[in-house]
């Protein structure tokens, strides 16, 4: 399934609540999308750690889906809102953090969550998405 529709089940489970995140978008969606969240919300364990490195792990690989979600559904938020200046997918919103500079997507990028959403870090630094 779609890491962009996931994301977004995962903000409607956060705004509107699960029940209502059920009726949109079914079950399964919901269920990978608080897989999600509990990942986003935990710290990784020191196997978890030491895993990633070796294998591509259910957290691991969630991660990535999350990281090219982000990406391809921030790319499409803003080409079909141009007039719109709320760019926002999954607790992500685009439109803060313009004194941050420009990821450089060639690179990898560190996605970190907290309770306040998601801020973006490459080679140790804060990073704003670009539009």
């Amino acid at each position: 399934m779609p890491a962009a529709i996931v994301l977004r089940a995962a903000k409607m489970i956060k705004d509107s609540g699960a029940a209502a995140a059920i009726k949109k978008y079914g079950k399964e969606v919901v269920d990978e999308a608080k897989k999600h969240i509990k990942d986003v919300k935990s710290k990784k364990t020191i196997a978890q750690k030491q895993s990633e490195k070796a294998t591509k792990g259910q957290r691991t690989y969630r991660e990535g889906q999350r990281k090219a979600g982000i990406a391809g559904a921030a790319g499409g938020a803003a080409a079909s809102s141009s007039n719109n200046k709320d760019y926002s997918v999954a607790n992500v919103d685009l439109s803060k953090g313009k004194g941050l500079p420009i990821a450089d997507m060639s690179q990898s990028i560190d996605v970190r969550g907290d309770g306040d959403g998601i801020r973006y870090f490459q080679n140790g630094k804060e990073v704003r998405m670009p539009k």
